[in-house]
């Protein structure tokens, strides 16, 4: 019975002998990266490339759809640089480019970027407006969302097209609207603690937090238990994700109801 070693011994990964996880995210990000690996089970490794943009200052909702192209001409590049480390599963680290315009473009999107991973490496991807439609199913008394994110109201108005076309409402949206793609992961705790109070209530059935530059993972946890409902971060869906389309069952607490229940 053969090994699937060649003569030399090479098979897999040496720390990521369960899966290696390539990860696209903005040169700007420096969260995602954080919260993916304190949600790494052993075994799993993530290789993190960047979809190099510029340092933007954003004031208004113009600069803002200025630092969204920006990311969308930069990730075929990065892309296909991050195809070269040969990974198992493309995890893609940024969310307002995947909501944009709604589910169609976002479905067009998913299969260009999932045709060169599956042309180039043999791989799948995972993008986060699909995730969240496969995390959200698991969910199946939700209908009414209160959305924060650290965007400007534009990039709350797409999550929100985004989640009418898969069949939810959008109670409340609030955006911390962050003076620039690096000053989002300086965002607080509290700060977004304020966001959440704003767009919860008696008819919000859960909280999605947007936006994978925002530190929000596990204050998603603390937050379920003190509300009562799910509360999920788009970095818990985009890892979870990866993870169980790759035949990956660990679950895990501290990260919500996504990571430790499903």
């Amino acid at each position: 019975m053969g090994t699937g070693l060649d003569i030399y011994g090479y098979g897999v990964d040496y720390y990521g002998y369960r899966k290696k996880f390539g990860v696209l995210v903005p040169s700007t990000n420096t969260t995602v990266e954080v919260e993916y690996n304190a949600m790494r089970p052993e075994g799993v490794i993530t290789a993190t490339r960047p979809c190099v943009i510029p340092p933007f200052v954003v004031t208004n909702e113009e600069e803002f759809v200025g630092m969204v192209k920006a990311i969308s001409e930069a990730t075929e590049p990065g892309l296909r640089d991050l195809l070269t480390v040969k990974p198992d599963h493309v995890v893609f680290g940024y969310s307002a480019e995947t909501f944009w315009d709604g589910k169609q473009r976002s479905d067009a999107m998913f299969k260009r970027y999932d045709d060169i991973a599956q042309e180039i490496a043999g791989c799948g991807i995972t993008f986060g407006a699909q995730a969240l439609a496969d995390a959200f199913a698991l969910y199946p008394g939700v209908k009414k969302i209160g959305v924060i994110s650290p965007y400007a109201p534009i990039g709350n108005e797409m999550v929100e097209k985004f989640l009418n076309d898969i069949g939810y409402e959008v109670a409340r949206k609030e955006g911390h609207n962050s003076p620039g793609p690096v000053e989002i992961a300086h965002e607080s705790f509290a700060k977004s603690r304020e966001l959440v109070k704003l767009v919860d209530g008696d008819d919000v059935d859960m909280i999605l937090q947007a936006g994978t530059n925002l530190a929000f993972a596990p204050l998603a946890d603390a937050l379920e238990k003190e509300l009562g409902k799910p509360v999920l971060a788009i970095n818990t869906i985009t890892w979870w994700h990866a993870l169980r389309t790759n035949g990956i069952p660990d679950r895990m607490d501290g990260f919500g109801s996504l990571m430790r229940e499903h």
